[in-house]
């Protein structure tokens, strides 16, 4: 058991590493590490649990398994899962899954889901950090309300019945929501996309942005970036560098891509070209026919 803690720390110094390539969003932690599920003595059962007994610091890793839980975080902590794919939070229709209310909270490694009115919500909130999840079938997926300097990446939102990110800010000029970072996230598939009436939001980070399955711009240069803007509802935020594709870790060009101005200018190239061929044609013909009778 002791060579499996040791290869799950080393495996969580790789993860803060890869992610600091990209954007110094995690911190690295000096305090406890803390288990969840899984079968060594002393591990916990139940995430809050473990979350009640941690200080600031600390790192809580959770095992693979599905959590019914609604989740309070206010701690400056760490809580990472095993597998995203597998390691599940179910809110089971309770009104949040995850509440983050406490700076530097990192969450990572999750499905959550099945939360009535969101999955992730952080609420007067900095630098809190939601990188690599699953996050669906929620109403919101992600509710950020007066937060500042929160970071938003590697995650794929998708079947909220609302909408994907939702970011408000209470109407007090110190409690707005500002200076956040949304990039490499997928939408897909919820009933709106996101919604961000804060400012000064930064909705792409170095000219990478997100995808979002509702946008209808071209990719004439075939970088994999969209030519046009995404704009965000809610505000006068917008995605500079919306994604072609979805984020799988690079960017992605899109399959059969295929430009409807320049088709439209090919084809009607082609008719009067096919038009200017076939006049003479259609003269020498007309002559023959006229000359036999």
């Amino acid at each position: 058991m002791l060579i499996k803690k040791i290869l799950i720390s080393l495996s969580i110094c790789v993860l803060f590493l890869n992610t600091m390539t990209n954007l110094e969003i995690f911190e690295f932690a000096n305090g406890e590490l803390l288990y969840v599920g899984g079968s060594g003595e002393g591990n916990y059962s139940i995430i809050q649990n473990a979350i009640n007994i941690s200080s600031d610091g600390d790192i809580i890793f959770v095992y693979n398994g599905t959590y019914y839980e609604t989740i309070e975080v206010n701690k400056s902590i760490s809580l990472i899962g095993e597998n995203k794919e597998s390691t599940i939070i179910n809110g089971k229709n309770s009104f949040k899954v995850i509440i983050l209310k406490a700076p530097s909270i990192n969450i990572t490694g999750f499905t959550i889901q099945d939360g009535r009115v969101s999955g992730i919500w952080i609420e007067s909130s900095v630098n809190c950090n939601v990188y690599k999840n699953f996050i669906n079938n929620n109403s919101i997926g992600i509710n950020i309300i007066s937060s500042k300097n929160t970071i938003i990446s590697n995650n794929t939102i998708s079947n909220n019945s609302a909408f994907g990110i939702n970011i408000t800010s209470m109407q007090i000029p110190s409690h707005l929501s500002r200076y956040n970072t949304i990039f490499h996230n997928n939408f897909i598939n919820n009933k709106n996309n996101v919604f961000d009436e804060g400012i000064s939001n930064n909705w792409s980070y170095e000219n990478e942005g997100n995808y979002y399955d509702d946008y209808n711009g071209f990719d004439k240069n075939n970088d994999g970036i969209g030519d046009s803007s995404y704009i965000i509802p809610g505000g006068e935020n917008k995605d500079n560098y919306p994604l072609m594709m979805p984020y799988t870790g690079k960017i992605r060009l899109k399959e059969f891509y295929v430009d409807d101005e320049s088709l439209y200018t090919m084809l009607i190239i082609g008719m009067i070209v096919t038009i200017l061929f076939l006049l003479p044609i259609a003269y020498v013909w007309y002559r023959k026919i006229k000359h036999l009778k």
